[in-house]
């Protein structure tokens, strides 16, 4: 007699079948444990996808000049996604020496502030992650919590809360790692943003103690820098200069005149007209300014309007002769600003010019002296020249 694999053996194609065995049972319980333990591996998967996800689309958006609230209430949008809870937090402390408010972000059902701190009291023993899934509320009932500490090197900046019913499925470390994972995330930046904030005001002391040692050497200059930068401003504006191109041609006109740092006192504060040799020094005053801003990074982008803001479209200005085109276009615009201050201010041996007298003197020099759109656009609004004629 043939037994049943031996005749299937000899059908071409065919396929053993093994009869069962004894023990077949614990064969069929060890499948059903693989079947359960890939199920569980796909599920932390497709978690640690969406961690990552998370992780990579927040580390896109985070920028040191990236609005927190929006991107607050962004990741709360995704966690709330991920996570499934009622209510997810985002309760970030203020700071008193730094002049930083405190600011609560939330999405999902509405609370009140000592809802949150009741809350919060779970995790005062400084755990980074603290899950309670049977917190008792100060209203009586129990609720599913999960506490996460926003940390960085300068200590506690807030935390993340999600809470959900006490019917609904319990917290778990799943939970816990993205809520970790993203406010890790979230404190980095937020302390990066904080430090980027106290250069921004550094920087920005610098520029205000380099413009008031200048309005120290000379009267006349006390206020020239700040109106011509307000003015080029105008100008750029209405030449169609971009927020980032607006801003640095503002930087430039603060600074433009620095380099009078450098000139003797005796000739910035002379009360009568310069000899030519006083004049020499003072036509190193561009030259002087980039070299003393040249070191400083930040700076770099002004340095054109510095040097070249005396240059004349016909070539004959100062310090490099530079005619037309060749002239940077910040340059070309804090010209005509410069100018139009120079002539309508008062100086020890003359009074300010009258606005019709400057209006023709710019139309005369349009296109030989100035670039001609920059004057056209000065011309053009007539109330711009008469604020900044009355010195407003």
């Amino acid at each position: 007699m043939i037994s049943n694999a031996t005749s299937l053996e000899s059908t071409p194609g065919a396929v053993p079948i093994v009869a069962p065995v004894q023990g077949s049972s614990r064969v069929d319980n060890r499948v059903s444990e693989l079947e359960n333990e890939v199920n569980c591996l796909a599920f932390a998967m497709s978690q640690r996808f969406e961690e990552l996800s998370l992780i990579h689309d927040l580390t896109d958006r985070l920028n040191l000049e990236a609005d927190l609230a929006a991107i607050c209430d962004s990741l709360l949008d995704q966690l709330s996604g991920c996570i499934g809870a009622e209510t997810i937090a985002i309760d970030l402390f203020g700071d008193e020496d730094a002049a930083i408010e405190p600011k609560l972000f939330h999405t999902g059902r509405p609370f009140e502030r000592d809802w949150i701190d009741g809350i919060t009291e779970t995790y005062e023993t400084g755990a980074t992650v603290t899950i309670a899934n049977d917190w008792k509320g100060r209203a009586g009932h129990s609720i599913r919590v999960v506490v996460v500490r926003i940390d960085h090197r300068q200590g506690e900046l807030g935390r993340m809360i999600a809470v959900r019913s006490d019917d609904a499925v319990e917290f778990g470390t799943i939970e816990g790692d993205l809520m970790k994972s993203t406010s890790m995330m979230l404190g980095m930046h937020i302390a990066n943003q904080r430090q980027y904030a106290e250069m921004q005001q550094m920087f920005e002391g610098t520029i205000q103690s380099l413009v008031s040692a200048l309005d120290a050497k000379d009267a006349y200059t006390c206020g020239h820098s700040t109106r011509v930068s307000e003015l080029a401003v105008e100008l750029a504006t209405r030449l169609g200069y971009d927020a980032d191109r607006v801003a640095t041609i503002r930087m430039g006109g603060i600074l433009h005149d620095i380099g009078k740092i450098g000139v003797d006192d005796s000739v910035l504060r002379k009360p009568g007209r310069l000899t030519d040799e006083e004049f020499e020094q003072i036509k190193q005053h561009p030259v002087l300014g980039y070299e003393i801003l040249r070191g400083i990074r930040q700076f770099r982008d002004i340095l054109p309007a510095v040097r070249h803001h005396h240059e004349s479209w016909d070539g004959s200005g100062y310090p490099d002769g530079l005619a037309g085109d060749m002239i940077p276009r910040d340059a070309q615009i804090m010209a005509v600003a410069d100018a139009f201050d120079a002539m309508t201010s008062d100086r020890p041996y003359r009074s300010g010019l009258a606005l019709d007298k400057v209006v023709g003197i710019f139309e005369s020099g349009r296109g030989s002296q100035w670039a001609a759109d920059v004057v056209d656009a000065l011309l053009a609004a007539p109330e711009v020249m008469e604020r900044y004629a009355r010195k407003e």
